[in-house]
């Protein structure tokens, strides 16, 4: 039976104090971290008999009110909290001086140690692990704060805001005071202590302001910087040119940290970065890793605006800061690179992940209503799916009032705390001057906050030949928690319509359609004379997260795998034709004359793009993600899923093989080039290795071994790739080859555990177990462990293997995870979240292997998760 608190919205209270300023010092000794806080707290609506601070692993030695210090009876210490009774009912000054031991903390919260380095992770709810305090996001202060420590073990000090003060002191240490002039909630905070190496950079304002720019490294990884600070640059003067945001502190400072359990953390002004997400040239990363560093540097950065200058109220708005900053890194790599592609890549990652979340019994709204552990909702439908709530607000409003509605939203919430109600009326008032004025139902929109799961969108056509009018019929339909009530959602459905005998040209181009009712028509008029039935193209640019489901022909798809102008419509097209191929072989069914149309549709298009598009070729081959495919089955068979997916990339790679060998010699020669030139051509090349590789051409297996050594990052993991699969001696040689040249860099050795724990071995829990027992393979480190047991689950056969020890095996490293990483721990076992979706032998062996983590003495993160599944 559970004894987990669930935290519910409609509790919400605000909290009754000020803090409008504190001070904090930290005395960092050889065993244990002394800290002082000061805090000026003023009673803010009326009396309260009682201040309560959050509290959590920390030894109280001393408490004053106003220089006063108070006696037992005028407190109260509880493992979570400290009350303080009868507060001065004025303005007062609360004095704690208190202890902490960092260097026993596995947990990567609050003040921690890695690699002899201190740092934080505040974020959600860790500062109440450095000091009391009322550590929730609408406390915002004015943070001042000194460290002093050894001058030889930490010798760079650093923390929020701009320095104010460095100096010597006896005994061989020194001391530093940190100054942050905008208020920040405490999850914001940051220290770091140690031995690092600094890179110093450089950029001017549009306003002609010089921004200090400092990367902290540890010694050798200098040289891995310059990518992070180009990508920093470059975030710095989009937000400038798009938004007119500008950086408001004297430096811009990120650490690099090996041992993190997010991606990276926008503390403001000191961002510390997982080591992956900052340290990497083209020799280290793929050109995919490259982008997401890209992305992440400005995600981060984008923060410092849309996040921390706005900061949520309470976590039940978490997506009113992360969705927003993902739409908007989303939009900066659209603007550098390509648009179309970054579309197909955003929604591959939306179907696959976060479509699966909202089907699965973690499914939550993207503005939750109640949670047990805050962490556990940093998840896709917070991120990816708010995000995509944001683009749709953009396309119904239109850029250049959406850009006035989040110039008003800043200017008007600019120093606190908001909600998602706040953010969306201001956006619509900048927009429209009046709510009033608003052209869709702002109340139904809401519903996409208030609503979890995946609306889904039937779509059906009749066509009048004689007046050449098409009559489109669309329901939409949302399982929600509202028993008998039929929820209305606004979905922007974008769409065009092409003939079938001009040529592939659009006889109608993008045009908005709005379904903000249960059903709704449109007519598409002005056909101009046609007289067959068009071919309709809906949800161009995804338009809307749903599921479409339309009486769309097969040849309808095949059209517009050909021919639609759209990057998104186009592919999505091709998608939906590899999802029916696979289904069908899976359930004995071969459709032949469909195989054959799809491979002489793909030589149609290799001939007509070459390598004038790569990319998009790339991309157009690339087969639908397991995930998407499970979801077409009632009862889900995952090995025979990833084998019959294999079987048809083996199929197009013998049918189309004399193609592919053609295309991949001619764009070889542009594979070298620097990035991001060349990506589209490397990442072909890797996708043509993939299906021929797997169609047995014994030159392409020479050609990717030869390309682990002395190729860029990218060629050398998409040989790896396309070896993967393969029991071959090309495969063992390409992976050892690969572990020799990278075993000193942990960075780039995650990828091989990970890819070593992925391949199918006939024993394959034996070579987990030696990847956990390795030399190089790190407990502490999330990256080594997501890497080790978070590639198992990629192991189809062994993972689902029908005796249940696959399962069985995750659950106890599950377990033993929990014990020193609950966050790690609680991420990890929701890959046990579709129990309920597989054949009743693999359901029943995976149930008993929830149960043992259910049994086990698990943290509250890892509980609330397995409880939601076992539900």
């Amino acid at each position: 039976m559970s004894t987990n608190k669930s935290i519910k919205l409609s509790d919400y209270v605000e909290y009754p104090f000020l803090i409008p300023t504190i001070y904090l010092d930290f005395d960092i000794c050889v065993d244990l971290v002394e800290v002082q806080s000061s805090m000026i707290i003023e009673p803010k609506l009326k009396e309260s008999s009682r201040l309560i601070l959050q509290g959590n692993q920390i030894k109280l030695l001393s408490i004053s009110i106003n220089g006063k210090e108070l006696n037992s009876e005028e407190y109260y210490i509880s493992p979570n909290e400290l009350i303080i009774f009868n507060p001065p009912i004025s303005k007062f000054e609360l004095k704690l001086i208190s202890q902490i031991d960092p260097f026993i903390n596995t947990s990567l919260e609050g003040l921690y140690l890695s690699s002899g380095m201190l740092t934080t992770q505040c974020e959600a709810e860790g500062f109440r692990s450095i000091c009391y305090h009322p550590d929730r996001p609408d406390v915002l202060s004015n943070f001042t704060v000194r460290v002093e420590a050894d001058r030889d073990l930490y010798p760079i000090l650093l923390s929020n805001g701009n320095k104010k003060y460095s100096g010597n002191l006896n005994n061989n240490r020194h001391e530093i005071v940190w100054d942050d002039p905008f208020p920040k909630p405490s999850y914001l905070f940051a220290l770091v202590a140690g031995k690092l190496n600094t890179v110093s950079d450089e950029y001017v304002t549009k306003s002609g302001r010089s921004i200090d720019i400092k990367i902290y490294v540890e010694t050798g990884d200098e040289k891995y910087t310059q990518h992070a600070i180009t990508s920093l640059k470059k975030a710095m003067k989009w937000d400038e040119d798009v938004y007119g945001l500008e950086y408001d502190l004297d430096e811009y400072k990120i650490v690099a940290v090996r041992h993190f359990n997010m991606g990276a953390m926008e503390n403001k002004g000191l961002n510390i970065f997982n080591s992956k997400l900052v340290l990497a040239d083209e020799e280290t990363a793929t050109d995919d890793e490259l982008e997401r560093i890209e992305s992440v540097i400005a995600h981060e950065y984008f923060h410092n605006w849309t996040g921390n200058r706005i900061t949520c109220r309470d976590w039940f708005q978490l997506s009113l800061k992360e969705g927003l900053t993902v739409f908007r890194d989303q939009s900066f790599t659209s603007d550098l690179h390509n648009s179309g592609i970054k579309r197909i890549e955003d929604v591959s990652f939306l179907r696959n992940f976060q479509f699966t979340e909202d089907k699965g019994p973690t499914s939550h709204a993207v503005k939750p209503k109640e949670y047990v552990a805050i962490d556990n909702f940093y998840t896709t439908t917070i991120y990816e799916k708010g995000a995509e709530l944001i683009r749709m607000l953009e396309l119904l409003l239109g850029k250049e009032k959406f850009m006035r509605g989040i110039n008003f939203y800043i200017k008007t919430f600019d120093g606190s705390a908001a909600t998602t109600e706040d953010f969306i009326n201001s956006l619509i008032k900048g927009a429209y001057l009046d709510k009033e004025n608003c052209t869709f139902n702002l109340t139904k929109f809401l519903n996409w906050y208030y609503e979890r799961g995946t609306p889904k969108v039937y779509v059906n056509q009749s066509w009048n030949s004689e007046k050449s009018i098409l009559n489109v019929s669309f329901e939409q339909k949302i399982n929600s928690d509202k028993t008998n009530e039929n929820i209305e959602m606004v979905i922007p459905i974008l769409y065009s319509c092409y003939g079938r005998g001009n040529g592939g040209e659009p006889i109608v181009e993008d045009k908005l359609f709005i379904l903000d009712k249960n059903k709704k028509n449109l007519q598409i008029k002005a056909l101009h004379g046609e007289k067959d039935l068009p071919v309709l193209s809906i949800f161009r640019r995804f338009s809307s997260p749903v599921i479409c489901e339309t009486d769309l022909s097969i040849d309808d798809y095949l059209f517009l795998f050909l021919k639609d102008n759209d990057y998104f419509s186009r592919w999505d097209s091709g998608q939906i034709l590899m999802r029916e191929i696979i289904k069908n072989n899976i359930n004995k069914r071969v459709n032949y004359s469909l195989e054959y149309a799809f491979i002489n549709a793909i030589k149609e298009i290799i001939k007509s793009l070459e390598i004038h598009d790569s990319f998009l070729l790339s991309t157009l081959l690339t087969l639908p993600g397991l995930a998407e495919l499970e979801t077409l089955f009632e009862k889900v068979d995952p090995i025979n899923i990833y084998k019959e997916s294999l079987n048809f990339q083996v199929l197009i790679g013998n049918k189309i093989h004399q193609e592919l060998r053609v295309l991949s010699e001619n764009i070889l020669v542009n594979i070298n080039q620097q990035w991001p030139m060349g990506r589209g051509e490397r990442k072909l090349i890797g996708t043509i290795w993939s299906y021929l590789a797997l169609a047995g051409d014994e030159g392409i297996k020479k050609d990717c071994v030869e390309a682990i050594v002395g190729s860029s990052m990218t060629m050398a993991r998409s040989a790896l790739r396309a070896l993967k699969p393969l029991d071959s001696p090309e495969t063992e040689e390409a992976s050892n080859l690969f572990y020799d040249l990278w075993k000193e860099n942990p960075v780039v050795l995650d990828s091989w555990f990970a890819y070593e724990a992925s391949r199918s071995h006939k024993q394959g829990i034996n070579v987990i177990e030696k990847l956990l027992a390795h030399s190089k393979f790190d407990w502490k480190a999330p990256n080594a462990i997501r890497a080790v047991i978070g590639g198992f689950s990629k192991n189809i056969e062994s993972f689902h293997s029908i005796d249940g020890q696959g399962y069985l095996f995750m659950a106890e490293k599950i377990i033993e995870v929990d014990k020193i990483n609950p966050i790690t721990a609680s991420r990890m076992v929701k890959i046990f979240s579709k129990w309920k979706t597989y054949l009743d032998k693999n359901k029943e062996e995976m149930y008993k292997s929830i149960l043992k983590i259910n049994k086990a003495n698990i943290s509250s993160n890892t509980r609330e998760v397995v409880e939601l599944i076992l539900k």
